[in-house]
C-alpha cells in the first residue's frame, strides 16, 4: 500500500502519491531527461496498478476513483470523485507516454487505452451538456459545479470536442460569482485546482480575469494575505497554506499564480509538447494598466529573458533567445503588424490580435502600435 503517513483513505490519496509518476515526466518536459523514469518505471507501475485495483470503482463507476482530500484547502468544495478521476487520468496518460519514450509499446497501448477509458468515464459521469459545464451530479444536476471542475478538466483535455468555450465561459462566470466575502471576482481552488484554474485561464485567453483577481484584497485572495493583522502589523511577506490564513504561513500550495508571471505578463513557455526548452515561445499578455514587464528563465542552453514596455500607444518587446535554440515570437499587435521588426525574425502568419514571427539565437527587439 502507498502511505505517506497518515492512516485510512488519507494514507493513500492519489493526488498525493501520483508524484511517483508526475514527477519523471516533469522531468522530461523540463530537461529531457528519461534516465528518472527508466529507473523508476517498475515503481510507477506499482503505483498505477494499485490505483486501478485497489482505489478505482467497480461495474459503472470502474474508471471513477475517489479522492479523500479532494480539493484539499479550497475555499469551496469540488467532489472528491472528481479530482480523483483527474488524478487517475493523469497517471494513465503520463504512463503512455513515458513507456512510448522507453519503446515499452504493450505497456502504451495499455494504458493509453485506460486512459481513453477514464476520460469517457469522467465525462459520463461529471459533464452536464445542457448547463454546459461540469458538475459532481454530471447530467441529474448542477451542484457542485465549481472552479475547479472546469479548470481540471480544461488543462486535462478532458472537454468533448466543439464543448471548451463552454466550459471556459462557465469557469470565467464561476470566478465573478465567487464572493463569499464581497469584492470581485476570487478564485476557489485550493491545492490541486488553483494551478489547473490559472493555466485554463492563460490558455483560453483570459488573462484578463487573472488580472482583475490580482487587484481583490478581500477573502480569499492575494491582496488578503497583505492585509495587516494582530500578529503581523505589515501583512504576511510569504503565503500562507490556507486561504483563510489557517495552519503555515509559509507554504506554497497557494503559489501557482507564480507561473502566470512567467508564462502570461512576461510570457516565456515552451510550446505544447516541447522538451527541455530547446524550443521557446515568447507570447507576452499586457493586462490592466501594467506598463512593463520583464522575467527571465534559465534554460539548459541558456537564459532567455523577456522585458515589455507600453507607452504612448506603442508596445516594445526585447527579447534574448539563448544559443541553440529557437523561438515563436508572438507580438501583440493592436491595429496592425509591428511597426519594425528586427533583422532575423521571420514573418510566419497572423493569429487573431498576435503578428507570429520564428528566430535563431539572439536578441530581437519588436515594436508595434497598440489598439485604440
Amino acid at each position: 500500500m502507498y502511505d505517506w503517513g497518515y492512516t485510512g483513505r488519507f494514507g493513500d490519496e492519489i493526488n498525493w502519491g501520483d508524484g511517483i509518476v508526475l514527477t519523471p515526466w516533469f522531468l522530461y518536459e523540463t530537461y529531457g531527461d528519461t534516465q528518472t523514469m527508466a529507473r523508476y518505471y517498475p515503481q510507477m507501475q506499482a503505483f498505477l496498478t494499485y490505483i486501478r485495483t485497489k482505489k478505482a470503482g467497480t461495474g459503472p463507476d470502474a474508471c471513477i476513483v475517489d479522492a479523500a482530500l479532494a480539493d484539499w484547502i479550497s475555499s469551496e468544495q469540488t467532489s472528491g470523485r472528481i479530482t480523483g478521476t483527474w488524478g487517475y487520468h493523469q497517471v494513465a496518460d503520463r504512463m503512455a507516454r513515458m513507456a512510448d519514450l522507453l519503446g515499452r509499446t504493450a505497456d502504451a497501448a495499455e494504458y493509453r487505452s485506460l486512459a481513453a477509458d477514464i476520460k469517457k468515464a469522467f465525462n459520463d459521469a461529471f459533464y452536464n451538456s445542457s448547463l454546459g459545464r461540469y458538475t459532481a451530479q454530471g447530467e441529474q444536476g448542477g451542484a457542485g459545479a465549481t472552479q475547479a471542475a472546469q479548470a481540471l478538466a480544461l488543462d486535462e483535455g478532458l472537454v468533448p470536442e466543439g464543448e471548451r468555450k463552454s466550459v471556459l465561459d462557465a469557469l470565467v462566470e464561476l470566478i465573478h460569482a465567487h464572493q463569499p466575502f464581497g469584492g470581485g471576482p476570487h478564485f476557489s481552488g485550493g491545492t490541486i485546482g488553483l494551478a489547473p484554474i490559472v493555466r485554463a485561464l492563460h490558455e483560453g485567453g483570459r488573462d484578463d480575469v487573472l488580472w482583475d483577481v490580482l487587484q481583490e484584497d478581500t477573502r480569499p485572495s492575494y491582496g488578503y494575505f497583505m492585509q495587516p493583522t494582530t500578529a503581523n502589523p505589515g501583512g504576511l511577506t510569504t503565503i500562507p497554506e490556507n486561504w483563510d490564513l489557517g495552519a503555515s504561513k509559509n507554504h506554497m500550495i497557494l503559489l501557482q499564480i507564480e507561473e502566470w508571471f512567467h508564462s502570461g505578463l512576461a510570457g516565456i513557455r515552451r510550446p505544447r509538447g516541447g522538451v527541455g526548452y530547446r524550443e521557446l515561445v515568447i507570447d507576452p499578455r499586457p493586462v490592466g494598466g501594467l506598463t512593463h514587464v520583464e522575467g527571465s528563465y534559465r534554460t539548459l542552453y541558456g537564459e532567455v529573458s523577456s522585458e515589455w514596455t507600453r507607452k504612448g500607444g506603442v508596445f516594445r518587446l526585447r527579447v534574448e533567445v539563448p544559443p541553440n535554440t529557437v523561438a515563436e515570437i508572438r507580438v501583440p499587435t493592436g491595429d496592425g503588424k509591428p511597426v519594425t521588426v528586427p533583422d532575423g525574425a521571420k514573418f510566419e502568419r497572423v493569429d487573431g490580435d498576435r503578428a507570429v514571427y520564428s528566430v535563431g539565437s539572439g536578441t530581437y527587439v519588436f515594436t508595434a502600435h497598440e489598439r485604440r
